[in-house]
Formats: C-alpha cells, structure tokens, sequence
C-alpha cells in the first residue's frame, strides 16, 4: 500500500469531556462555553442534531436547543484528556503531528513494517483502545494526504473509521459538499456555488487556471491533495516535546499503597525519559480512572523548572491526595509531566538548601545509570512495591 497518513480526532472534545467529569449529563443536550460563557466551543451530539454549531453565540444556540445543559468547559481537565490520548497515539504510531488539542496526524508510513496490511483494523484497534483508557470516543480517517485523511476522519463521525484509497477518490469526494474540504471559507464558498462547483469533486477538477486566480496557489495545491497527490508531510516536530506522559489500567482497586505505587512507577518512567534529552519540567498532571466513565484529575505548577524524582514527588503526592477518595476504587492512574524545556545547568531553589539540591541531582545521575545499563526495574522505589505484590528481588530504594 502506498504513503497513508491517519487523522484523529476526538468527538465534540470539551462537551465529552465534561461529560466524563459527570456521567449524567451523557445523552443530555450540552453546551460546552468557553472563557465568559457567551460562546459555545464544544456541542454534544444531542445538541448539534437540534443545529448547534461550535463557535456560535449562546444566545443563538439556546434558540435552537432551549432545553440544552450550559457547563462552563473544563481546561484543566481537557488538558489532562489531550495528554492522555496523545500518550496512547505515541505508543502506536512513532511519527505524529498534533495540530491541536483534540486533533492529531499520525505518518503510518513510520510503523514497523510500514502501513498496515489492514489500516482499518489498526485504527479500530487504536479507537478502541482510547475509548478504554479514557472514556473518550475519536473518529479517525486514513488516507493518502493530509486534506483527504482530514475529510475522512470527519464523514463518519461521532466514533467513526474511514480509509480511503486513490481508487475511491471519485466516489467519495463526489458525495461530499465543497464546503467539507477544510480551508475552504465563506468567501471562497461564494466563488465555488457561483461557478457551480458544488461537490469537491468539482472542485479538485475545475480549470486550475481559474482556481489559482480566485485563491492562490494554495487553492492549485488542494486540488492537488485532494485528487490524491502528497504535498505536504506529518511534520515530526523538531523541537523538544512539550510533555511526556504515562498511564496504566489495572484491576479495581480501592488500596491507596497500590494506587500510590501505581504513581510512584510512572514518575520513575516519565523523569528518565525526561532526562535522556536533557529536559526539566515545570508541571505536573495526576489522573485517576474510577469505572468506565468517571475520571478525577488536577494539574499542578511547579516554583521552578525540575527534572529529579526527589523534588518533583512531593507535589505528585499533593496532587494525588486532592483526587484520590477514601473507599473509591479506580481502574486507571496516570501522571504527565508538561511545559518542559532545556536543562543546562542544575536549579537551585528558595525552598531547598544547595546541599540537599546537588545530593538529589547527584542521586537521580546514579538512577539514570543504573536504570539505563540494567532497566528500569533494577532499582525500585519501595513505594512503588505494591503494583507487583508478591515481587522479585530487586533494589529497595525507598521514599515518601
């Protein structure tokens, strides 16, 4: 199979994540609003089918859907969400592109082995495997541009798949309006309808000559995506990543040591990859997965840029204690840790003396060591023993 890109990208974002936060609101007309609460940012499919559209004025949105919900969104909790899907993404797929919070491109061509024998198959398996760790449906199309994979990812939704071959082109494109393809705008909506270009197979066959002297040459290089032709590439981002996260399901659990051991694994995972490229981070965000649909989570700011265990798990275990709930059993725990940029030198801190500082940084060097020449579960943190009881022998280095 020829260069396929996926697209994904989850379904009326905010609205579902608000709806992860209360599970009652599932089914229920609701309106996610953004900052001031006079716009709608997000929709849920039961509000959308009265023809509530994002971006629209509450005002207008409540003439349609009088009965609609109206939640103020959730940013921290979006955050958290945004991580925990691009964290699942990056475990499948090594070369992806976020464009934004809620919508990734993946290069399929970077798999081992390279595109999947079925794409299909494999974003089935990738929804279905967001849709279990989260809660949080995504709609996903392959195809082999970014304009198409797009278009794609979009027929279908709410929790659809769609692949599309070049053979499939026509077909498909002659059943979708000029206005599904993106960049296509109000004004140039006016051009298409007045030359009678009314499907975006219409479009992506209309005189070249014409369609660059209406929209530029970036109108000639849709048509060009869109009847197949590659033009621009998953832009891997050169630049540090800007979070590294990890979470983990496990049977129903109510065992705070366990829940805390849990964590205490994933600080250990996240801070050494942290490290291997040379990077502190300045937050933190701590999840908890309770059942199938209800998620607590928090983000917290760190006083400074920090890349060791000793002074990062502090604040780990604050934000774990505002979550967690006595007698509550959880299936999932996550920790991400975000804003990360270079680390030259060591940090020293207002709230700790220089001494202590370079006894954890000279701590956390023999850590990476030994983890990296012997794995990471050479030595282990004696509240991270709980996740694997009864355990092998190993290091105890115990802590907290």
């Amino acid at each position: 199979m020829s260069f396929m890109i996926a697209h994904v990208d989850a379904d009326s974002f905010f609205a579902s994540v608000l709806e992860r936060l209360d599970p009652g609101l599932k089914g229920e007309p609701l309106l996610a609003l953004g900052m001031g609460g006079g716009c709608v940012i997000a929709a849920s499919y039961a509000a959308k089918a009265k023809g509530v559209r994002t971006g629209m004025r509450l005002k207008d949105a409540l003439q349609l859907c009088p009965h609609a919900v109206c939640r103020a969104s959730d940013f921290n909790e979006t955050s958290i969400a945004s991580h925990q899907i691009e964290a699942i993404i990056q475990d499948h797929c090594p070369i992806i592109e976020q464009m934004s919070i809620d919508e990734w491109f993946l290069d399929l061509t970077s798999l081992v082995g390279g595109v999947p024998f079925d794409p299909y198959l494999w974003a089935r398996d990738l929804q279905s495997e967001i849709l279990k760790m989260t809660s949080l449906s995504v709609s996903i199309g392959i195809a082999p541009t970014k304009i198409l994979s797009k278009m794609a990812g979009e027929y279908k939704k709410p929790a659809g798949v769609t692949v599309l071959e070049k053979r499939d082109l026509e077909k498909f494109l002659s059943d979708r309006p000029a206005a599904a393809i993106p960049g296509i705008g109000k004004a140039r909506q006016k051009h298409s309808e007045k030359r009678k270009w009314v499907t975006a197979w219409d479009f992506a066959n209309a005189d070249r000559c014409t369609v660059v002297q209406l929209f530029g040459r970036p109108g000639a290089d849709l048509q060009r995506e869109l009847l197949g032709e590659r033009l621009s590439r998953v832009e891997e981002d050169d630049r540090p990543p800007q979070s590294i996260s990890r979470c983990r399901s496990f049977r129903k659990t109510a065992r705070n040591d366990q829940l805390w051991a849990h964590i205490m694994q994933h600080l250990s995972y996240t801070v050494l990859k942290m490290r291997k490229q040379k990077l502190a981070c300045r937050g933190i965000s701590v999840w908890l997965r309770e059942g199938y649909d209800s998620h607590s989570g928090t983000n917290f700011r760190l006083p400074q840029l920090s890349d060791t265990e000793e002074v990062i798990a502090p604040f780990v275990r604050k934000c774990f204690s505002r979550i967690q709930k006595k007698g509550i059993a959880y299936t999932q725990a996550g920790l991400c840790l975000w804003d990360l940029a270079a680390k030259t030198t060591t940090q020293f801190s207002l709230f700790q003396s220089p001494h202590d500082t370079m006894r954890d940084e000279s701590l956390q060097k023999s850590l990476d060591q030994l983890r990296v020449q012997y794995g990471r579960e050479v030595v282990v943190r004696g509240s991270a023993l709980a996740v694997n009881e009864p355990h092998e022998k190993h290091l105890d280095f115990s802590m907290l």
